[in-house]
């Protein structure tokens, strides 16, 4: 998951001019845009259930943190 992450990073860092001076930024926006894809395809595998929206995306936030 971090290799993920710094990839997404680094890859909205040159989109955005490879500006100095905040790469936890950058890392931050990543590692967000990897929980909401992550929450996404959970949600979309369960067959979009309208009650669990909610525990997917704390499921996949708990499973970055752990990795």
């Amino acid at each position: 998951m971090a290799e993920r992450i710094r990839q997404t990073a680094y890859f909205l860092w040159e989109q955005d001019g490879r500006p100095a001076g905040r790469p936890f930024d950058y890392w931050l926006r990543a590692k967000d845009m990897l929980v909401r894809q992550l929450a996404y395809d959970k949600w979309l595998a369960e067959g979009t259930p309208v009650d669990r929206a909610e525990e997917h995306w704390r499921d996949a936030a708990g499973e970055i943190e752990e990795k």
